[in-house]
């Protein structure tokens, strides 16, 4: 796990925490591909110009769609994706399995639980904080390189799961991640099966939520804590069900939520919001329709990356298209020209210093920018700088705590060992 700057599309910078498949148990291959890294947004999203990023200490997104978040972040370019509930529930088994499941705001700007824990609020927020403005409790490692805001905050719609009429059904092998259709009529969505060939229902009826083999009579809308749905007596629970934080594990334990309206489609939100107290938490549960949006419901990005052909034994076809040589630029006649070409080159390594995407193919659109568009960047090069630097600033500063912190343990270890 680590922590990157990634560049979507547009050239702009969106802070991720990045995860091998292994680290968070999630699958390798996606549509016969081979996944190299997933990238989760470290913060929940926030829109610029209409894009979303994660960014600290912004104001997260709401009044938001699943729909829209969903093309939202496919809009950021190839492999963005709204991050799906097979990602969402790997993060929380983390937790659990590390015992750090993070607290959040769960009652207007603090945690309920842990009052002393705190975020920063803002005007209009009702009670929001700002992305990651909460201690590293409220992360999901219970360190500042987590992901931010799991629990509570607001809501977050993820993708590759629904329920239909109270079935659950999900687009399977975190296959949302990449290349789905998740709309309401799509063939990808499959129905999760008892070990006996039944499919699963939860039946919402007075103040309970029961599983079962067959179609409730009725539908209504409920919760109850997570850890007290029902089964019932003639089925057992399919561990699918488990493994996505649609039942609870075996040794799990929690106050959060689990609401449900069985009455057609409805969508998933997870993670609470800021006065949810003791009901909010990462394995908490909801959801709506697909066109619904409120204040209390946002989302956030995720990034695969997949190993690319050069890595892969398929490069050995013969039949593959080599790559073209590096073309040198040929220099200009006059002395603007020049000039202009080294600003344009200025402007190239700045943009590889922030680990820009085809910096080859930025090279090539600066050496053809116009005098205004060069002076436009001049302009914007500065705050660039300043980006980098702080980024340099930031990665320096955590390998220093880092040092300080493994020689800590060490002379605290060496000292133990000599008493």
């Amino acid at each position: 796990m680590r922590n990157e700057v990634i560049y979507d599309k547009n050239g702009c910078p969106d802070i991720m925490v990045v995860f091998t498949p292994s680290e968070l148990g999630l699958p390798d291959t996606l549509r016969g591909r081979k996944v190299k890294e997933y990238a989760i947004s470290k913060y929940q999203n926030t829109l610029i110009d209409g894009v979303p990023y994660s960014l600290p200490f912004m104001k997260p997104a709401v009044n938001i769609s699943h729909d829209e978040a969903i093309r939202l972040c496919e809009s950021k370019g190839a492999g963005w994706h709204l991050i799906t509930n097979d990602e969402w529930v790997a993060l929380g088994f983390w937790s659990w399995d590390n015992d750090t499941m993070p607290t959040g705001n769960t009652a207007s700007g603090k945690s309920h639980s842990h009052p002393e824990q705190t975020g920063t609020t803002y005007e209009g927020g009702c009670g929001k904080t700002l992305t990651g403005s909460g201690p590293v409790q409220w992360n999901h490692d219970g360190t500042a390189y987590g992901v931010a805001d799991m629990c509570g905050n607001i809501w977050e719609h993820v993708g590759g799961v629904r329920f239909m009429d109270g079935m659950p059904q999900v687009i399977p092998n975190n296959g949302a991640a990449y290349g789905a259709d998740q709309s309401k009529d799509s063939p990808e969505w499959e129905a999760i099966y008892t070990e006996d060939g039944d499919p699963v229902y939860y039946n919402v009826h007075d103040g309970e939520i029961t599983l079962q083999p067959v179609h409730p009579d009725g539908a209504d809308y409920d919760g109850v804590k997570f850890t007290d749905l029902e089964v019932r007596s003639d089925m057992d629970v399919p561990d699918k069900l488990k493994d996505l934080g649609l039942y609870p594990a075996d040794d799990y334990e929690s106050d959060e939520y689990f609401w449900l309206d069985s009455n057609g489609e409805r969508v998933i939100y997870r993670g609470g919001y800021w006065y949810g107290g003791a009901y909010a938490g990462v394995f908490c549960l909801d959801g709506g329709s697909r066109g619904d949006a409120g204040t209390s419901v946002g989302f956030r990005a995720a990034c695969v990356r997949f190993i690319c052909d050069s890595d892969a034994l398929d490069d050995l076809d013969s039949d593959k298209k080599q790559p073209e040589p590096k073309r040198r630029s040929i220099l200009a006649p006059d002395f603007i020209g020049r000039i202009k070409q080294v600003l344009a080159r200025q402007f190239q390594k700045l943009y590889e210093a922030a680990h820009g995407e085809d910096p080859e193919g930025f090279a090539e659109l600066a050496e053809k920018a116009t005098a205004e568009e060069l002076t436009k960047a001049a302009a914007l090069s500065t705050a660039l700088a300043q980006v980098n630097t702080a980024v340099d600033m930031y990665e320096l500063t955590a390998k220093q705590l880092k040092l300080a912190a493994t020689t800590s343990i060490t002379i605290k270890t060496e000292v133990t060992d000599h008493e």
